[in-house]
């Protein structure tokens, strides 16, 4: 009897636990089908929560026509090149000097940068921007340089973290046969460390690739990325900007969004084991 009530009381319990997922799937999966049903509606109508008939295909060729879409998607390509190479190589080394170097003081280093970690970001947008026109660098993708070469105080964590855990038995060896600190670093450790490597440019590429106020704040129209043809320039009715036409923007959207998933799935392998890495220590 108590065991088939335990049955019972299991078979209950993962009833639950998959409505709930079921029920949390439904709400992150709603946005999706309301810019899905909306991208489809004619070009002049109004959103609306269902769709039975009239799929609008055209929509989507609007949103690559009515703004100079392809233009913007070269200029979001090229700051994610620059944001990802100079944020990766500096949040790396960062990572493996708090990691793996023995210097005095490193521990304090290394709580100044989780202290940094509580500076809300619009605290110092302010002082960012004022010292990024003084140098004159506005209008120009320098400003993405200079971010990604300060580092990320997230992503240097993060690193620190999961270089910490692997065995130093590994660097000796690599020492024996006679690799060099910097050798060591990028022909060893950074082929071990992938899965936390593909988790951090993932997150990385998410927030280049959907930041807007940057942009806003430092570039011409003629820099914009893809980000702005939605939050900053829009998709209005020709020879009518008091029009928004809101069936064009929500396939926008969906097209933006396309290499952010393809993105994902290519990665997932890698990103699923970043997830549970740094378990094994010395």
């Amino acid at each position: 009897m108590e065991v088939k009530n335990r049955k019972v009381g299991k078979k209950i319990g993962l009833f639950i636990a998959y409505l709930f997922a079921t029920l949390l799937a439904i709400v992150f999966l709603f946005p999706f089908y309301y810019t899905l049903i909306n991208s489809l509606r004619p070009i002049m109508s109004s959103p609306a929560l269902l769709k039975f008939k009239g799929f609008e295909f055209i929509n989507f060729k609007y949103a690559v026509t009515l703004v100079p879409f392809f233009k913007y998607l070269k200029n979001t390509i090229l700051i994610e090149l620059i944001g990802l190479s100079t944020g990766f190589i500096t949040t790396f080394m960062y990572g493996y000097a708090l990691a793996r170097l023995k210097a005095p003081g490193k521990s304090i280093v290394f709580y100044m940068i989780l202290s940094s970690m509580m500076v809300p970001t619009m605290a110092i947008q302010v002082p960012q921007f004022v010292l990024f026109s003084n140098l004159g660098l506005k209008d120009t993708y320098w400003i993405y340089v200079i971010n990604g070469l300060a580092g990320s105080a997230v992503n240097v964590f993060a690193y620190r973290q999961y270089l910490a855990s692997f065995p130093g038995s590994i660097e000796e060896a690599a020492r024996i046969d006679g690799c060099t600190r910097f050798s060591l670093m990028w022909r060893v450790v950074v082929p071990i460390s992938k899965p936390i490597i593909a988790v951090v440019l993932f997150k990385d590429f998410l927030y280049l690739w959907n930041d807007y106020m940057t942009p806003y704040m430092y570039l011409s129209t003629e820099k914009y990325p893809l980000s702005m043809a939605l939050f900053g320039v829009s998709y209005i009715m020709p020879n009518n900007p008091g029009v928004k036409l809101v069936p064009v923007q929500n396939a926008a959207a969906l097209l933006i969004m396309i290499p952010a998933v393809v993105a994902f799935f290519l990665a997932q392998k890698q990103l699923v084991a970043g997830s549970t890495a740094g378990g094994v220590k010395e």
